[in-house]
């Protein structure tokens, strides 16, 4: 269940392309998913903290997703590092912690 949108270069004129709403997303090292993410607030400004940050400097893409609601952006990581990690056997390489579907608590 990756996502399916088209890819875009991690560079600063792609990030500012990317949406400004909440939603997923996964960072790649050419066409191999290295993290996915996802901001209640804004892809962009994710995006682009990732930009600044020295280990994410193997990064050659992106893709996203938008949501229309800030809890589906949480929702939607969940299960795309639950996809990653059934059809790999591991979280993604620069993947440090597991997202909570928090949609199962929400009696």
């Amino acid at each position: 269940m990756p996502i399916r949108n088209r890819q875009h270069r991690f560079n600063d004129e792609e990030t500012k392309k990317a949406p400004t709403e909440p939603g997923a997303y996964e960072l790649l090292v050419r066409s191999k998913v290295v993290y996915i993410g996802s901001s209640s607030t804004s892809i962009q400004s994710r995006i682009r903290e990732h930009r600044k940050r020295r280990d994410f400097i193997p990064v050659t893409h992106f893709r996203c997703q938008r949501v229309t609601w800030e809890d589906e952006a949480i929702d939607l990581e969940a299960k795309l590092c639950s996809a990653f990690k059934k059809k790999n056997g591991d979280k993604p390489s620069l993947q440090k912690r597991t997202p909570v579907n928090r949609s199962i608590f929400d009696w």
